[in-house]
């Protein structure tokens, strides 16, 4: 008997109960307003950022809001009746002065000439006992709410909360077999690509020990060292893949938390590096501005030591004497990156540096290196929000930029910027491997690739 089901069979579930919540939310308040005789009927989300919207609507009355019409959540009147200011049942809305003057207050935000003298209203929970949001009734006239409007309300608001639940429940469904089933090409494709970037240090390795055992080559130290030199390119290129998988399988996961003060960070890597980048004629500086960037320390050192690695690669294969690793604060983001007077790329090659495997620069330079440093970088980047790219440097050389979110600059006083006030004039009614892998310590070498590596 066959006890698992595929993906495929996953995703056919998802989809057959992937339905919008839309057009329950329009029959409830359709059958609220045939049944009950009220002006305005709404289903209304709270949202996370404080946001109050209208995703369905009923009315008698020429209301100057649609579905998908949001105001401050400060500006409902649901807000009273959750501040405990007032019932969510109320005859006559002139008799809760805290209700009726946020009332009074909402009217001439929205800039209509009559008033809400009735007020019903349920809150939509979900399962898990979170509030999605309220089903309100609104009436022009004085009147009561009989029991049994109250019951049906109330009724309602638990089946749309269901509803919703459903729908959501769905969609992280479709979204999880969709994320699966990408996983699971990537591990096919990086399974085949591992097989073949292996196979040419393994092979000659195997070739100079065959050499050696047939007596066609001596054992002497110029032969061990490259067999040395090439086991060391499998097992550096066995490390990187192994952390673009974990770096990988995290993507969809929790973010990691954690700020660090980027100018510290990337000062004490060029430290690090300095010796290094010396050792082979080059001159490794930086140029940056105090700024804290929203992501774990270990995640930018191994981002500066991946850009620092790939950079004096390039230079040492194809000349070039200066390289600047840069910490720039702009508009919302910080660009973290390195500039070098190396021998940079055909444009064409730009957008490919990032590629798995894929390596910059002549046939010689292209037998060095995993392939892997600046996909590394790549997902690092991205895996904090933010987005990498490289470009040309005149006359020569290449500039790799790294734009990460901005936590703060030092200019405002290390504190984050204060989020604005809203107030009526919002309503929208148009809106619908860690470091220890990486260290730069005696006997570090750049063996390992130039560009892309």
């Amino acid at each position: 008997m066959e006890t698992t089901i595929g993906l495929a069979r996953i995703a056919e579930f998802g989809a057959r109960t992937l339905a919008t919540s839309a057009e329950e939310i329009a029959a409830v308040t359709s059958l609220v307003q045939r049944t009950t005789g009220v002006d305005i009927t709404v289903v209304s989300e709270i949202t996370d950022d404080r946001r109050y919207v209208f995703r369905g609507i009923e009315k008698r009355v020429a209301a100057p809001v649609e579905a998908g019409t949001a105001i401050p959540y400060e500006a409902s009147l649901c807000s009273t009746i959750h501040a405990g200011k007032s019932p969510n049942t109320v005859p006559d809305t002139r008799l809760v002065p805290d209700f009726w003057e946020r009332w009074l207050a909402l009217k001439a935000g929205l800039g209509v000439d009559w008033d809400i003298l009735a007020f019903c209203t349920r809150d939509i929970h979900l399962p898990d006992g979170s509030r999605y949001g309220t089903l309100c009734l609104h009436h022009l006239e004085p009147r009561g709410f009989s029991p049994d409007e109250q019951a049906l309300l109330e009724i309602l608001a638990r089946m749309l909360g269901q509803e919703i639940w459903r729908e959501r429940s769905a969609a992280e469904l479709s979204t999880t077999v969709a994320a699966l089933a990408a996983a699971e090409r990537r591990r096919v494709e990086l399974a085949e690509e591992l097989r073949h970037e292996l196979r040419a240090p393994l092979q000659v390795i195997d070739g100079y020990a065959e050499g050696m055992l047939d007596g066609v080559l001596g054992r002497d130290d110029e032969v061990v060292q490259l067999v040395r030199r090439e086991t060391s390119r499998a097992i550096r290129l066995l490390d990187d893949i192994t952390e673009l998988v974990r770096l990988e399988a995290n993507a969809a996961g929790d973010k990691e938390p954690g700020t660090v003060s980027a100018d510290a960070s990337v000062t004490e890597m060029r430290d690090r590096f300095a010796p290094l980048a010396a050792s082979v004629g080059i001159e490794l500086a930086t140029d940056v501005r105090a700024a804290t960037v929203a992501m774990p320390r270990k995640r930018l050192e191994q981002l500066v030591v991946n850009l620092i690695r790939n950079a004096l690669r390039a230079m040492q294969e194809g000349g070039g004497t200066r390289a600047t690793l840069f910490v720039r604060p702009e508009a919302g983001s910080v660009a973290i990156g390195i500039e070098d007077d190396g021998p940079g790329l055909p444009e064409k090659q730009l957008a490919r540096v990032f590629e798995r495997f894929y390596r910059g620069g002549s046939e010689s330079e292209a037998v060095n290196g995993s392939g892997l440093g600046l996909t590394i970088a790549r997902r690092i980047v991205e895996s904090s929000g933010g987005e990498i790219h490289a470009e040309l440097v005149a006359p020569r050389g290449l500039r790799v930029v790294a734009l990460l979110p901005l936590r703060y600059a030092a200019a405002g006083g290390d504190q984050p910027p204060a989020q604005p006030e809203q107030g009526l004039a919002a309503i929208d009614p148009d809106h619908g491997g860690g470091l220890a892998d990486h260290h730069a310590a005696e006997g570090d070498t750049l063996e390992n690739g130039p560009v892309g590596g």
